[in-house]
């Protein structure tokens, strides 16, 4: 299947945080998984945070975009929204309710005056405006979905970047693609000097089947992530994400630094687990 024209634009990448930003106007993020907490607090009294640190994280990118004169005009939740596999908690549905009506605030609407915008195509672009990218958790998300009138779908593409999840390759968004966005690894590295040692989450970008890939970490403020220095002990390689072990030891990886709003390039991968 050839990939059209307008798949073959250049659109640009951006790290932003945890999360990406392209095409000046879309921002991807992924790997909630809200109620996690809940899951982890039920045998002892621990504070609530998950929620408030992902609001002020989000806080933080629409603030810092806001004040370069940029504008979200969409919003890429790539999989794992939730964290229970086969319910919905109480946590989760006054959590994710909560995150989605935040986020239809933040993210620009389409007014019916706008060129090129009609009555017949205002509601479609409007209910894409908030994409729910189902992942392995997101058995149960149908409900939620449909409360808030959001899209909820296995893949999305957009000018040739085809958005999965990451534990299922869909065939369809792969032959249409040119770029893809994952999620699923929350990827994080540890790295060490002399005096210190210190866990990082982190972008993986490399290329896969001639596919230029981006994974992006878990934006959830309670784990650091997978510690990708475990890849070759673990059984990630069986299945866990399409993309195996061997090709993503080829994968460069790149960290975010908050304060300096810049991304580092530490290499490959392969090099950094020697």
């Amino acid at each position: 299947m050839k990939i059209s024209k307008k798949a073959l634009e250049k659109v640009e990448i951006r790290y932003l945080q945890d999360a990406l930003f392209i095409d000046n106007s879309i921002l991807v993020l992924g790997d909630l998984h809200i109620g996690y907490e809940e899951n982890i607090t039920k045998s002892g009294i621990f504070p609530r945070i998950q929620f408030k640190e992902i609001i002020e994280k989000l806080n933080s990118i629409f603030w810092n975009l806001a004040m370069e004169g940029k504008k979200v005009k969409k919003v890429i939740i790539l999989g794992d929204l939730k964290h229970e596999f086969s319910k919905i908690s109480e946590a989760e549905w006054s959590e994710t309710l909560k995150l989605l009506d935040y986020l239809d605030e933040k993210v620009i609407k389409t007014k019916i005056n706008d060129k090129n915008s009609s009555v017949n195509n205002f509601k479609k672009i409007e209910n894409e405006r908030i994409i729910l990218v189902k992942g392995n958790h997101d058995n149960i998300l149908g409900p939620i979905a449909k409360k808030r009138e959001v899209k909820l779908v296995d893949y999305y593409i957009y000018k040739g970047i085809g958005f999965m999840h990451g534990n299922k390759l869909y065939k369809s968004c792969f032959e249409k693609s040119r770029v893809l966005i994952l999620g699923h690894l929350h990827p994080a590295i540890t790295l060490c000097d002399n005096y210190k040692r210190e866990k990082y989450k982190c972008f993986l970008k490399g290329n896969f089947e001639k596919k230029e890939v981006y994974i992006i970490p878990s934006f959830s403020p309670i784990s650091f992530g997978y510690d990708l220095k475990n890849l070759k002990k673990s059984k990630h390689d069986k299945g866990f994400l399409f993309i195996n072990d061997i090709n993503l030891e080829k994968f460069n990886v790149i960290i975010y630094n908050k304060r300096e709003r810049k991304e580092y390039n530490f290499g490959k991968l392969k090099k950094l687990l020697k």
